[in-house]
C-alpha cells in the first residue's frame, strides 16, 4: 500500500526525519474519519465520503496520473473527456469503499437488510463440502465484502492483505479487517503461507487484479500485463478457484455474486499452457465485471509497464 497518503512520496523521501511525524498525523486522521463514519447512517457516509473523495482525489496527481494511464489502456477509444468521468467516478467509489470498512461490522450485523447472495450451484457444492477454496476477486464495486461470504457460510477464509508501511496505519486498517471473520495473512508471504492455510482446511480471499513483478505476462484488455498466477497454479492443484464479487445496488444495498470455479480447458495440455489458459480467463472474468461500469475499478496502481517515451504523449 502507500507509504504515505497526505503528501507526496517524492516530497517525504527528501525529508526522511519527518516520516514518523507525518505518518502519526496520517493515522489521527484515518482515526477520525473513522470516528466520523460511525457517527452517521450508512447511505449518509457513503455520499459524505464519495463526495469527499471526489473532490479530493482529481487534486491528488500521485493516485490520478496512474488512474488516467491505466484507463488509457482500459478505454483506448473513448475521448480524454469520457475518461476524466470514469476517473472522477472512481475516486467517488473509494469513497464508498472506505466506508464500507470502516462500517463493515455494521453492515455484518444487518446483513438481512444489506446484503444477498447470489451462488453458481457448482460453487454452491463446493461451499456445502466445506473444502478449502480459493476465492479470487478484483478492486472492483465493494470487494471487501466478498469476504463475507465465509462468515454467512461458516467458512474459514484466510484474507490476503498488503500490510501498510506505517505501522499505526496498519494496525488501524488490522483492526477494520478482523470483522471479515477470518485469518489476516501478509500476501508477502507468498504461495508458502497460501499453501499452510489451504493444507489447515481453510479457504483463501484475495484479489488478485493488481501487478506482481514477479508475475507471468498475461493479456489484460488486449495489453501484456504481469499478472499473479497462483490462483491458476492452486487450481490446478485441487483447489476451487472461484470468481467471486460483490456489486453495490441501488438504496446502499450489495448482492455478494459467487461464480461457477475455473478449470482448464484442456486437462492434457503442459501444465504451463493450463496455468496460463486459467490465468487469462480469470483476467477475462475481471475485465468482463470492469467494463460493465468501469467507475468501480480502483485502480490508483499501475497495472501496465510504463509507456515508452515515444507514447507518454498520448497517455
Amino acid at each position: 500500500m502507500a507509504k504515505y497518503y497526505l503528501l507526496p512520496k517524492h516530497l517525504m523521501d527528501r525529508l526522511p526525519a519527518a516520516q514518523t511525524p507525518v505518518w502519526l498525523l496520517e493515522a489521527a486522521v484515518f482515526h477520525l474519519l473513522y470516528g466520523l463514519a460511525r457517527l452517521m447512517p450508512l447511505p449518509l457516509a457513503t455520499r459524505v465520503f464519495a463526495a469527499c473523495l471526489g473532490v479530493v482525489g482529481r487534486r491528488n496527481s500521485n493516485k490520478l496520473r496512474p488512474v488516467r494511464r491505466n484507463l488509457a489502456v482500459m478505454m483506448p477509444e473513448a475521448s480524454e473527456a469520457a475518461r476524466e468521468a470514469v476517473a472522477r467516478e472512481i475516486f467517488r467509489s473509494a469513497g464508498h469503499a472506505a466506508v464500507e470498512l470502516f462500517l463493515l461490522d455494521r453492515i455484518w450485523r444487518r446483513r438481512a437488510h444489506y446484503l444477498e447472495f447470489a451462488i453458481h450451484p457448482e460453487a454452491e457444492a463446493a461451499i456445502r463440502r466445506k473444502e478449502p477454496i480459493v476465492f479470487a476477486t478484483a478492486h472492483v464495486g465493494a470487494w471487501q465484502l466478498t469476504n463475507l461470504i465465509g462468515r454467512e457460510h461458516d467458512l474459514s477464509i484466510a484474507v490476503l492483505y498488503a500490510p501498510d508501511r506505517n505501522p499505526w496505519m496498519d494496525r488501524f486498517f488490522r483492526a477494520r479487517r478482523r470483522h471479515f471473520g477470518g485469518p489476516l495473512v501478509p500476501s508477502a508471504g507468498g504461495a508458502r503461507d497460501v499453501m499452510r492455510e489451504l493444507a489447515a482446511g481453510r479457504s483463501v480471499g484475495a484479489a488478485f487484479d493488481t501487478r506482481i513483478d514477479e508475475g507471468e505476462p498475461v493479456p489484460f484488455f488486449g495489453v501484456p500485463a504481469l499478472t499473479n498466477t497462483l490462483p491458476a497454479l492452486l487450481s490446478l492443484r485441487g483447489y476451487p478457484l472461484i470468481p467471486i464479487r460483490a456489486v453495490r445496488l441501488p438504496g446502499t444495498r450489495y448482492r455478494i455474486e459467487v461464480m461457477a470455479p475455473l478449470a482448464p480447458a484442456d486437462p492434457d495440455a503442459p501444465r504451463k499452457a493450463q496455468v496460463l489458459d486459467i490465468t487469462t480467463r480469470l483476467n477475462a472474468v475481471f475485465e468482463d465485471w470492469i467494463r460493465e461500469d468501469p467507475g468501480q475499478w480502483l485502480c490508483m496502481k499501475r497495472r501496465w509497464p510504463k509507456p515508452r517515451p515515444a507514447q507518454a504523449a498520448d497517455v
